[in-house]
């Protein structure tokens, strides 16, 4: 459970620190290579800790490169989200894939019990209901583009829990930085926008750098999932609802509504329910 809240932690702050790196005119191609230092030094660990990629074979090959697929799909459109939109407006919308994940997991692979089921459910409907603007009864201008994300991050997160239950995260994590840096380097060479990593200011590989830390908290959730199941780690993650808005307001000035703040502790409360009765 630990690794899970540093894992959380260290997942908001990279959040907020790659949507203000946003703001300053990388492309949205180029802006995702930024980020490969730390994986490409991870890997060269673990290939001189004694991982072999010779002796992998088709399956998590065919598997990851659909994940890594579907992220550079994703990716423009998720870039989008959060330049055009504050945090605390698109973040509750961003835990939908959860619902169908949660379900999903819970009558395929029975991970959890029937408690830590349903309040996860409960977390995930005051989440979205408590972020409906009641007042104009409309959701926000950007809630296609919200759907989308959603709907491709369900099945990769599902597809991560299928490659988890038979393989380790070490292999996943190697395969991904692999798999997904040949299609991008392509994408982005092919747009022209290769050359703009040499283009940003400083102040954008600042923020940049620390978004880096995304990477670790990916690994981590790996490690996470691994051990503790999909179910609880998911419900675990909605911690994070509160430390993003928290380190939003101070490095974005994004001012949380009461609403969220609510939001925040209620969801708290139904976790630390769920830890004492599980």
């Amino acid at each position: 459970m630990f690794i899970a809240l540093i894992s959380t932690f260290i997942a908001s702050i990279s959040d907020v620190s790659w949507k203000k790196s946003l703001s300053y005119g990388v492309r949205t191609r180029a802006h995702a290579l930024g980020s490969y230092p730390i994986p490409i030094v991870l890997c060269i660990y673990f290939v001189l800790s004694g991982f072999d990629f010779f002796s992998v074979t088709l399956i998590p090959i065919s598997v990851i490169l659909i994940i890594a697929l579907l992220d550079i799909i994703k990716d423009p459109v998720n870039a989008q989200l959060y330049k055009e939109e504050k945090i605390s407006v698109i973040m509750p919308y961003l835990n939908l894939s959860k619902v169908l994940v949660i379900i999903i997991s819970f009558f395929l692979y029975k991970d959890v019990s029937n408690i830590t089921f349903w309040i996860t459910i409960f977390v995930i409907l005051i989440i979205i209901l408590a972020s409906i603007d009641l007042k104009n009864k409309r959701f926000p201008k950007c809630f296609s583009k919200i759907l989308f994300v959603e709907t491709v991050r369900t099945v990769w997160i599902l597809l991560w829990w299928w490659l988890l239950l038979r393989y380790s995260e070490v292999l996943y994590f190697n395969l991904y930085a692999f798999l997904y840096l040949i299609p991008a380097v392509f994408l982005a060479y092919k747009s022209w926008q290769l050359w703009d990593i040499l283009t940003p200011s400083l102040p954008f590989w600042w923020y940049r750098i620390i978004g880096w830390l995304g990477w670790f908290s990916w690994f981590l959730s790996l490690t996470v999932i691994k051990n503790l199941g999909l179910s609880i780690s998911i419900l675990l993650w909605f911690l994070g609802i509160g430390i993003t808005l928290f380190v939003s307001y101070i490095f974005l000035k994004d001012i949380p509504s009461r609403k969220n703040i609510l939001l925040t502790f209620t969801v708290a409360i139904l976790i630390w329910i769920w830890y004492y009765f599980k």
